[in-house]
């Protein structure tokens, strides 16, 4: 019998269990992506991490009453090392950098102030999620007669005609973000002949000839003569509905959409960035008598304490870190018909393939690049940001975003007869 030895070879076994063990971890990994993925688009887990978030948010409050001198500089020392990060890392500080350090105690501080302001009591604070609202209303008693001394209180709305096509037709969310974004922000450099404090009221016919209705409602422009300046955005946060119609903007839309001839039994969308949002829903809910308001889509606007009746639909676009949106110090109700689509800002790092060339990372799903986003880091209040929230939210097939997108569709379905614009002007 002859006995042979022979020796493994070890260093190309360790090599094969390596790269097989690299393999079982990226699959592990895009495993646990896909599961992500999932739990996003199904919406599981969010009732939870609601009610989390809430009772957060209660202490946050608790807290910022108890001792609103230690919590206000807490925040400050967090806005001023976000600005010393960005001056560190980028040259120069940035609001963006200081926004992202406190967006996770943004709304918990914010309601605890509005409560010191409201004069709401502990127990009362745990029942209410309104704190700011009444504190806005509050303060608005003041900066209302203020405001109306030093830009007058005469509202002049008139129609006005734009020599480009600003506002197209649209049978979407998505469309009708872009003709919000394009409205507010690029009137100017295509030429439209339109100027600050626009909006766009079109008319669409239906098969059996009635009409439905699209008011696109820009935000906050800060003019001298404008019903959408920085006052306003207080009196519509108010918690007094006479105070919410009382402001300048607020105004200004109902003028219009009665000029353009809306009738109180043609269904309405509304759809509205920042303070435009903020008017959307003031006119549902204290409007609801004389308008058949159907949908108000909002982005980036704090609009979580309005009483927007059941049957409206709400589609609510908030960026994580924004601010604006946080400004009511509470979360968006959670309903059947409001839907809430929360954005996180990440940046895109590049990916250095095997050749060398660098590429970015190509992941439809996971994430939406935003359109014309700066290399360094900014305000994530641009409308571009909520436009690629609601993106993603409908790449990852959410049922509760494709039913909103129906529902929105159906509101204004037909073909679209006319866009209207009208601009306000305020006057002693």
């Amino acid at each position: 019998m002859t006995v042979m030895h022979g020796s493994l070879p070890y260093e190309r076994l360790i090599a094969l269990c390596g790269e097989n063990a690299r393999n079982c971890d990226a699959d592990g990994f895009q495993l646990r992506r896909m599961a992500e993925l999932l739990v996003r688009a199904h919406s599981l887990y969010s009732e939870a991490e609601w009610k989390a978030r809430e009772a957060f948010n209660e202490v946050g409050q608790a807290v910022t009453k108890s001792a609103p001198g230690y919590t206000s500089l807490g925040m400050l020392g967090l806005i001023l090392g976000g600005l010393g990060a960005s001056w560190i890392a980028e040259g120069k500080p940035k609001p963006a950098a200081a926004s992202q350090m406190t967006a996770p105690l943004q709304e918990a501080y914010l309601s605890g102030i509005g409560a010191l302001i409201s004069g709401t009591t502990y127990i009362k604070g745990i029942f209410s999620k309104d704190e700011v609202n009444q504190a806005a209303g509050s303060i608005s008693k003041y900066s209302g007669p203020v405001k109306d001394l030093a830009q007058g209180n005469t509202l002049t709305v008139r129609r006005v005609r734009s020599t480009v096509d600003m506002v197209g037709p649209s049978t979407s969310v998505a469309e009708s973000l872009e003709n919000l974004r394009r409205l507010g922000e690029e009137k100017y450099k295509l030429g439209s002949g339109l100027r600050y404090a626009t909006i766009a009221v079109q008319r669409y016919e239906r098969e059996d000839g009635t009409n439905a209705w699209l008011v696109t409602i820009p935000g906050t422009d800060g003019h001298a003569d404008s019903p959408f300046g920085w006052e306003q955005n207080v009196e519509l946060m108010s918690d007094d509905a006479e105070q919410r119609k009382r402001a300048d903007s607020a105004r200004m839309v109902v003028e219009a959409m009665r000029k353009a001839g809306i009738r109180s039994d043609e269904p309405v969308a509304l759809i509205g960035h920042s303070q435009g949002g903020i008017v959307a829903a003031q006119i549902a809910a204290d409007q609801s008598d004389a308008y058949n308001i159907c949908h108000v889509v909002t982005a980036g606007s704090p609009v979580a304490n309005h009483p927007i009746p059941e049957k409206t639909w709400v589609t609510s676009i908030e960026i994580e870190d924004e601010l604006v949106a946080a400004l009511d110090g509470a979360q968006n109700p959670e309903t059947e018909h409001w839907l809430t689509i929360r954005g996180t800002v990440t940046p895109t790092p590049p990916q250095v393939v095997e050749d060398g060339v660098i590429i970015p990372p190509s992941n439809p799903y996971a994430a939406s690049p935003v359109t014309n986003a700066l290399e360094s880091q900014e305000l994530s209040h641009w409308l571009k940001y909520h436009q690629a929230a609601y993106q993603n939210a409908s790449d990852l097939g959410s049922q509760a975003v494709d039913k909103h997108e129906r529902h929105f569709a159906g509101v204004i379905s037909g073909n679209l007869r006319e866009t209207l614009y009208y601009e306000g002007r305020m006057s002693r």
